[in-house]
């Protein structure tokens, strides 16, 4: 038995809340600078004119990942001050939500950048080692929209919890 009689439920929704914090970045458990690393990619791969990403394209794809996830960081840190109390509430199924969204838009950028190169399956074949974890974390974050609920679950949550809407 899962707590009290007829409450376990509500623990095991408890738990996952926590885990949903710790996938959406709101336990530190996320990492902060996963994508920081996207323009130097850029510069390398697409090629740079006077210490920017060449292609406008390119640098304007970058541009905004990284503004959507400078926003995303400070409202996780700002929701994080907002709740001392240690317990998450529903808004973790937002976080999550968006923060595995944005998770898979770093890969997938990454990846995109490399081209071919961001393909790379084995050592012996001539990737680098940045290439070789772009193609492992692309593949690994496939996964993120899944674990934890899956997005249907988390858009559901959100409209019933967080924005009150009825069923």
């Amino acid at each position: 038995m899962l707590g009290e009689l007829n409450k376990g439920w509500t623990v095991g929704k408890r738990l996952l809340q926590f885990e949903r914090s710790g996938i959406g970045g709101l336990s530190g458990a996320a990492p902060r600078n996963a994508g920081r690393g996207i323009a130097k990619i850029a510069k390398r791969y697409v090629g740079e004119r006077d210490n920017r990403i060449d292609d406008f394209a390119v640098r304007e794809k970058v541009t905004s990942l990284s503004l959507k996830r400078a926003a995303f960081q400070l409202t996780a840190q700002r929701s994080n001050e907002e709740n001392k109390s240690g317990i998450p509430g529903a808004a973790t199924s937002i976080f999550k939500l968006v923060g595995a969204a944005l998770q898979q838009d770093t890969a997938e950028l990454k990846r995109e950048l490399m081209g071919t190169r961001g393909l790379g399956a084995q050592d012996s074949n001539g990737f680098n080692h940045d290439e070789l974890v772009a193609t492992e974390e692309w593949l690994h974050l496939r996964t993120t929209t899944i674990y934890g609920g899956s997005n249907e679950i988390q858009a559901n949550i959100i409209a019933k919890r967080v924005l009150g809407l009825p069923d």
